[in-house]
């Protein structure tokens, strides 16, 4: 895959053009077809527009919505960054509409993508660099699949960032829930003790919460989405005993991505009344973050073996950084030897998520992202509604048939 920047760069703040984000998502409500979500735009400041066609109605004698799904592809572009991006952070959150009437954000899933050598099939990576991309041309069900099965074969540069054996409890592939019957998991109220660091403020903000596996082993009640009055379904592993509190149908362990559950039950949307029909929005926020690399990163970032190639050299690292091919575009002042934080974070007069709520330049505190998307070049946050009309077809009753009576006898 080539270095560089796809679409148009014409417009830029500062010689940056500001991410860049389009693309097409899935949107689905239970027993209705597919709708799209479609991104554009790369205006400064990080104005993107995005809209959403309405995923149809749904008609049924209960009134009765059993969940709406989305399941999106995406592409992030950046250009003339002083740092290089190593990785893609992002977000997503959703939030319901009734009379008016809006119900919190709530996550729903998250990830961060690592811009790797030997990408995913449906992944199109550029190599790290302060100009790149990163493209899902698959639905994201498709992608956190095949991470999945990447992971559960120990491959040491899997594309994701990550090795080790972990599996997915879930039946694979599947969309993202927005809406289920489940509906949104008691956060506040499950236990977090056996996850160094993490309660439920920190989880919900992003900036604390452990493995995606972990969530899963310590959280996790392991249920399926359900339909109305319909048994509850639980997936297996053998990832430690799970059945805890919280239904985190949107936690992907085998992918390392997810951690959430759907932002809210389906009672919004569903309609009592016979011959009645009711009309609710949903509304996702999209919030993007480029990362830089660590000196732990680099072994996974290289196109050649790393240990073969480099760990006799006197610094492995920066060995490494200077001389292989997919790391050409890196400066050994690109890497942290930390954490990754946002590139540029608080440098050449942009605003840093430290000054909004985030620890350090490091934390993924959703709402920091958020206060500076419109003024840093490597944070976009943008969002797109869809309406869900549900419809309780009227009841009725009749009689259609023959009797097919008779007569027999016999008289005297």
């Amino acid at each position: 895959m080539s270095e560089g920047s796809s679409g148009d760069d014409s417009l830029s703040i500062d010689r940056r053009s500001v991410l860049k984000l389009f693309g097409t998502a899935g949107v689905a409500a239970a027993g209705t077809g597919l709708g799209s979500i479609a991104f554009s735009g790369n205006s400064a400041a990080a104005s993107v527009d995005i809209g959403a066609t309405n995923p149809g109605s749904i008609t049924n004698d209960r009134g009765d919505l059993s969940k709406v799904t989305i399941d999106p592809t995406f592409r992030v572009d950046w250009s003339d960054l002083d740092t290089a991006v190593g990785k893609v952070f992002y977000v997503i959150e959703g939030r319901t509409r009734d009379n008016g009437n809006w119900s919190n954000w709530s996550p729903v899933f998250r990830s961060t993508p690592w811009l790797t050598p030997g990408s995913l099939q449906g992944v199109d990576a550029s190599k790290p660099g302060t100009s790149g991309h990163l493209e899902f041309t698959d639905p994201l069900s498709k992608i956190m699949n095949r991470s999945s099965a990447n992971r559960d074969n120990n491959n040491p540069s899997p594309g994701f960032g990550s090795t080790g054996k972990a599996e997915d409890p879930r039946p694979l592939p599947r969309p993202i829930e927005v809406v289920n019957e489940l509906g949104r998991p008691d956060y506040e109220s499950a236990d977090y003790s056996n996850i160094n660091g993490v309660d439920a403020s920190t989880y919900l903000a992003g900036n604390s919460m452990g493995g995606a596996d972990s969530a899963y082993s310590n959280l996790d009640n392991g249920e399926l989405s359900r339909t109305a009055g319909g048994a509850i379904e639980t997936g297996e592993s053998s990832l430690d005993n799970n059945r805890k509190q919280l239904p985190l149908v949107n936690n992907f362990p085998g992918a390392e991505s997810g951690y959430y559950g759907a932002a809210d039950d389906t009672s919004r949307f569903d309609v009592d009344e016979d011959g009645a029909s009711d009309t609710d929005t949903v509304e996702i926020r999209y919030t993007f973050a480029l990362q830089t690399l660590t000196e732990s990163d680099v072994p996974y970032f290289t196109g050649s073996n790393f240990d073969e190639n480099y760990s006799s050299a006197d610094d492995p690292v920066e060995a490494a950084i200077r001389e292989d091919s997919w790391l050409e575009n890196v400066r050994p002042d690109d890497v942290n030897t930390g954490n990754s934080e946002l590139v540029m974070d608080g440098t050449d007069g942009y605003p840093s998520i430290t000054n909004n709520g985030a620890n350090t330049a490091a934390s993924n505190v959703y709402d920091a992202y958020q206060a500076i998307a419109d003024s840093h070049p490597a944070v976009i946050s943008t969002t797109a509604q869809f309406t869900v009309t549900v419809t309780n077809e009227a009841g009725d009753s009749g009689v259609t048939g023959s009797t097919g009576a008779g007569t027999g006898g016999g008289g005297q």
